[in-house]
């Protein structure tokens, strides 16, 4: 045998792969202003707003830029114009902020917003934006005055109606909202003394009226210590997505013209708090460059920039002045979101899918056991589930003592039946669910959509009149899309549940559940693992019922309660490949959730079918009350100081639940049902989300000889093993699961077990 020494093999590709020092930012392309006369080939002709034949682009002098949300439009502010009809002219792309791709015809969009007003005279564009919905649009002239605009389709300009005008003066302005849209920021770029003003807005974005709130003086800043000349002029500015890091562009204030090169940067500074400049820390900065294959890449004036939705292209204009000089827009690709100088990773939109998720594996549990109980309840007559073989293996006294009792009431009904052919009647199920979410986005984090496939395995049987007990096995795989981001999060899910039926008198009883879980999550970026993450959960939910029913429909009441905590190992995101200190450590964290609901379930009678089959439609309804407690989870950047504090807020507090389906029963003991479940809620922010869940159960009755067994030991971690033998003819098939309770290193595992005798 050789043995081959791999160290210096190691060495070198830990050298190769060490983090670069710097992010890379990539000029990709760039749209070239004003574009080739559409008109000319003679194959169509395009007219603007008012009428007027459009012979060019128009865009001659561009100042800002913005983007819709899908990417699929894009929008551009002019200083100067085509004459006075072309101040905002819309494009249309093909493909997500891809300036190929934009399509030359008549289907871009130009107006001048001043022909909107009577009162306003032509004046430059200085700045354009959207709030997060796209249904407001917002222009700012070289006066300061804002000019808001509400659209009934969101991103088309073309649906636009007036609304109002706040003036806030100052010059090359530049505005800015926070999430919640409840704040202005106001950039005033005067050459000497820039500054960086917030006004609190008497509603989510509604510029009639402002109110001062705070004033960020740049000057003396890095924005004039890091250049020379010393003072540069502040242009335009961009938060991140979740607010957190703020970006400012400035140039010097001789810029150069077409013989020479502009001194122009993009400062980056982080905030303590999202939206809380007060709080900004400079992290560094990025010299713009242009197309670099131009001999003169350095001309021009970058007047206005743009992230795209995912932070991972970065759009600037570039004026340029003279004789034979072309306008255009360079666009640039990131290596990773807002990836100027140091990424920035949306931790609260993560931390949020990953709540989300291990929410929906307790509902989804819970959810196919109670559709169990709902099949006992409707075939608890056809059922001869009298026989249980219970075993408890413990150290406790007090179980020892309940062992006993309990063993010897369940012998004493043994006795009456042949001993040698002892059958438990027990029922075994399964169910497959499919469930699909959209979760639109709030004040604090991104719209995601979330999917999840799971599969149960359950056996149930009756013990005593009324009494019913069971476990099942879900496993279950979910994955979390954050909406315009590279990120995702997935999760597998092992879950243990215990369940049962007891009754409280005569009409009334309780369907009670009782789950551990083992979670695993995967954080990616762009498809690729970049963390790990495991979790533990338990939860318990109870069922109040009434066998009464009302109505040809057979309704029952129907009152629910959840709870369950989930713990969340510590772990770090790393979310960047090329530079160090921007990879992100999450802390341990433990939180509740818990949901009341009250509502009624309907199961029509029974029809037969000509084949012996049994058809039998049930649904039901709720209205769901969220009484989780706030979140909050810890997370820093690695190798720095201050840790970060991230508030999960409740998705909605009120949520919606209906349900239908329908349950087949056929004569060889075979059940087969299919449910339907949609849960709707809205946000305070009026965003709206659902989750639909397709349920897919097949069940069997069997007479076969088996065995249940229950041992628990508390004194090694309270471990607690789960054991069921079944003997088919020659084969005698055993399935057992443990899990040790309370553990900080949790043991859970599931094995099955084939024997045969020949």
């Amino acid at each position: 045998m050789r043995v081959i020494n791999f160290t210096f093999f190691i060495l070198l590709f830990l050298i190769t792969t060490a983090k670069a020092s710097e992010l890379q930012i990539k000029w990709r392309t760039n749209l070239l202003v004003p574009r080739p006369d559409i008109a000319s080939s003679g194959s169509h002709v395009c007219f603007d707003e008012q009428g007027t034949q459009i012979v060019k682009d128009g865009a001659e002098d561009p100042s800002d830029v913005a983007f819709s949300n899908d990417g699929l439009t894009y929008v551009i502010g002019n200083i100067l114009s085509d004459g006075i009809n072309n101040r905002i002219i819309a494009y249309k792309l093909t493909t997500p902020f891809d300036l190929d791709t934009v399509k030359n015809d008549c289907s871009q969009f130009r107006f001048n917003p001043w022909k909107d007003m009577t009162t306003e005279t032509n004046t430059r564009v200085e700045s354009i934006r959207f709030n997060r919905d796209g249904t407001k649009f917002f222009i700012v002239n070289e006066n300061g005055e804002i000019f808001s605009y509400n659209l009934s389709t969101p991103f088309d300009l073309s649906t636009r109606s007036y609304i109002t005008e706040l003036d806030l003066s100052g010059s090359r302005i530049s505005i800015e909202f926070s999430g919640d849209g409840m704040q202005l920021f106001k950039l005033d770029g005067k050459n000497l003394d820039p500054t960086i003003e917030v006004y609190d807005l008497p509603g989510p974005y509604d510029t009639s009226s402002a109110t001062l709130n705070y004033t960020l003086d740049l000057n003396g800043t890095e924005i004039e210590t890091l250049q020379s000349p010393a003072h540069m002029q502040a242009l335009d500015f961009e938060f991140n997505d979740t607010g957190s890091a703020i970006y400012i562009l400035a140039q010097t204030t001789s810029p150069g013209n077409d013989t020479g090169f502009s001194k122009s940067a993009i400062f980056q500074y982080n905030m303590a708090a999202n939206y809380d400049i007060s709080s900004v820390k400079f992290k560094g900065r990025w010299n713009v460059v242009f197309d670099p294959s131009d001999d003169h890449a350095g001309i021009g004036k970058p007047y206005g920039f743009a992230f795209s939705t995912s932070g991972m292209k970065l759009f600037v204009t570039n004026h340029r002045t003279g004789a034979n000089q072309v306008d255009r827009t360079n666009e640039y690709t990131l290596e990773c979101p807002y990836g100027i100088y140091e990424c920035t990773s949306d931790a609260r939109s993560n931390l949020g899918a990953q709540v989300e998720l291990a929410k929906q594996n307790i509902s989804l549990n819970t959810s196919t056991i109670f559709k169990r109980f709902e099949w006992i309840k409707r075939n608890r007559n056809k059922e001869n589930l009298n026989n249980f073989s219970l075993d408890i293996d413990t150290n406790n006294r007090l179980l020892i003592a309940l062992k006993n009792n309990l063993q010897a009431s369940l012998n004493n009904k043994k006795s009456k039946t042949d001993k040698k052919k002892r059958k438990s009647d027990w029922s075994f199920w399964n169910h497959a669910d499919i469930s699909f979410g959209s979760f639109d986005k709030t004040s604090f984090e991104k719209a995601k959509q979330i999917r999840t496939r799971g599969l149960t395995f359950g056996a149930d049987k009756k013990y005593n009149e009324n009494k019913y007990f069971g476990t099942a096995i879900r496993y279950g795989n979910s994955g979390a899309d954050i909406k315009h981001a590279p990120q995702g999060v997935y999760l597998e899910s092992l879950t243990l549940n215990f369940y049962g039926t007891i009754p409280i008198d005569q009409y009334r009883y309780t369907n009670a559940v009782f789950g551990l879980s083992t979670l695993r999550f995967d954080q990616k970026f762009l498809g690729k693992k970049t963390g790990g993450r495991k979790g533990q959960q338990a939860f318990t939910s109870l069922n109040f019922r009434s066998k009464k029913t009302y109505g040809n429909l057979n309704l029952t009441p129907s009152g629910r309660f959840n709870y369950g905590i989930t713990n969340l190992s510590h772990f770090t995101d790393f979310i960047s490949t090329a530079k160090s200190g921007t990879d992100i450590i999450y802390d341990e964290e433990n939180f509740e959730s818990g949901e009341i609901a009250a509502g009624f379930l309907f199961d029509i009678n029974e029809m037969k079918v000509p084949d012996g089959r049994i058809f039998r439609p049930n649904g039901g309804f709720e209205m769901i009350f969220d009484i989780s407690p706030k979140m909050s989870f810890n997370h820093s950047n690695v190798g720095g100081t201050k840790t970060n504090t991230a508030q999960i807020e409740k998705y909605s507090q009120k949520k919606l639940k209906g349900n239908l389906g329908f349950e087949a029963v056929y004569e060889n003991g075979f059940t087969f049902s299919i449910n339907y479940e949609k849960i709707m809620h809205k946000d305070r922010a009026r965003s709206y989300s659902h989750q639909d869940t397709f349920l897919f159960k097949l069940g069997h009755v069997d007479n076969n000889i088996s065995e249940f067994a229950m041992n628990y030991d508390p004194n090694q971690n309270n471990k607690t093993e789960i054991n069921y033998t079944k003997k088919f003819n020659n084969f005698d098939l055993n399935l057992n699961s443990n899990y040790s309770l309370f553990s900080k290193i949790p043991e859970y595992g599931a094995n099955i077990e084939i024997i045969g005798e020949f």
